[in-house]
């Protein structure tokens, strides 16, 4: 068996994480400024090149802006932020992250692009698109059998649902979809724990098989009631 290469974090991301994780608390607020890399790196004991690089970094995810005469300030990453930056709020935030209003803005997000792409494939189905889908179910039943780890099979679930998007035949649906890639997998493993994987998976095959009715907004109303039903859930708990 091989394990593979264990690599350290790099001074310059362990600097970001803590440069971020104090913004995403509340230690620091939009507008607060920040010291000059001369300091910061003085407090930090780390070489000013590390600091620069890192701030360029923490700009570009929308934590930060800097202003060549003014200096450098928190910036808010609600408007200015990346998907990278969602990212690395899950990671910080953890369980707190799956909040009602946090989940009910992922949830959200899901309707507007998979419920466009199930609005397009109810209407274009064909037997390719069927047996892909069948193969993702049927992937995802094997790796439930085999009592794989949360994250296995959230993956297939993710597949599922990315594939969806794929075959809509929306060339932009799955860029996007897959773009969430990392945030909507912490909700899927979060599924798995509160609904189980067997009815995870039967979720999947009642989801194609309204697909197959090729009624357009049935296929829409399916897939928000489950939606809907695991916000529910998730929120009784």
């Amino acid at each position: 068996m091989e394990i593979g290469i264990i690599e350290a974090p790099t001074v310059k991301q362990l600097f970001i994480e803590k440069i971020a994780g104090l913004i995403i608390s509340g230690e620091l607020k939009p507008g607060d400024k920040l010291p000059s890399e001369r300091e910061l790196a003085s407090q930090a004991r780390i070489s000013k090149s590390a600091v620069h690089f890192a701030m360029a970094e923490l700009e570009r995810l929308g934590f930060v802006k800097t202003n060549a005469r003014h200096g450098t300030y928190v910036s808010d990453y609600a408007k200015d932020g990346t998907i990278e930056t969602l990212s690395l709020l899950v990671n910080f935030s953890g369980e707190s992250f799956l909040e009602r209003n946090r989940m009910e803005d992922m949830l959200e997000m899901r309707m507007a692009i998979e419920g466009k792409a199930v609005e397009r494939l109810a209407e274009t189905l064909t037997k390719e698109s069927v047996a892909l889908l069948e193969e993702d179910i049927q992937r995802a039943e094997k790796t439930a059998a085999e009592k794989a780890d949360l994250h296995s099979l959230a993956l297939c679930f993710f597949d599922f649902h990315h594939d969806i998007c794929f075959v809509s035949g929306n060339f932009i649906l799955p860029l996007l979809f897959n773009s969430f890639r990392t945030v909507t997998l912490t909700y899927w493993e979060h599924a798995i724990r509160f609904l189980g994987r067997e009815k995870c998976i039967q979720l999947m095959k009642d989801l194609l098989k309204v697909l197959k009715e090729k009624n357009a907004r049935k296929s829409m109303a399916f897939l928000k009631q489950e939606l809907d039903m695991y916000l529910t859930l998730v929120s009784d708990k």
